[in-house]
């Protein structure tokens, strides 16, 4: 166990390869990576090999981190956001249409079956009535 870590000296590890890809974005002109309008931590945690959970839990990391999304720009926001939510509002869209067609649907049934109904009744008190059968 000769080459085991102690927590300090990973988490500078940790920041130091964290420093090193901000560097390169930044001469490289390559914007932070995003999700949902959001920096994408986990997309940073695996371009620098390691747990999601230093970018908030390692200071050095997390005040780098806070440092490159006021320097760097976020990547093609408008193009990330603009089509999630049509795609999600299209889809509920869709959804609410096709259940207004069933209930449409559902409501001519019901409306045919209740005159089919009330038609039965009729038949059945005239036969009540006459005791002869209607044809």
């Amino acid at each position: 166990m000769a080459d085991a870590k102690s927590g300090s000296a990973l988490g500078a590890e940790n920041a130091e390869t964290l420093k090193n890809y901000l560097e390169a974005l930044e001469r490289e002109g390559r914007p932070l990576p995003t999700r949902g309008g959001e920096v994408n931590r986990s997309a940073i945690a695996l371009a620098c090999e390691f747990n999601r959970q230093v970018l908030y839990t390692n200071p050095a990391a997390v005040k780098l981190l806070a440092a490159a999304i006021e320097k760097l720009p976020t990547a093609a926001t408008g193009e990330d956001e603009d089509p999630k939510p049509e795609a999600k509002s299209d889809r509920r869209d869709r959804r609410i249409l096709s259940l207004e067609q069933q209930l449409a649907a559902s409501r001519a049934e019901c409306a045919g079956l209740r005159e089919k109904l009330r038609r039965l009744e009729q038949i059945e008190d005239i036969m009540v009535a006459t005791g002869r059968r209607v044809s």
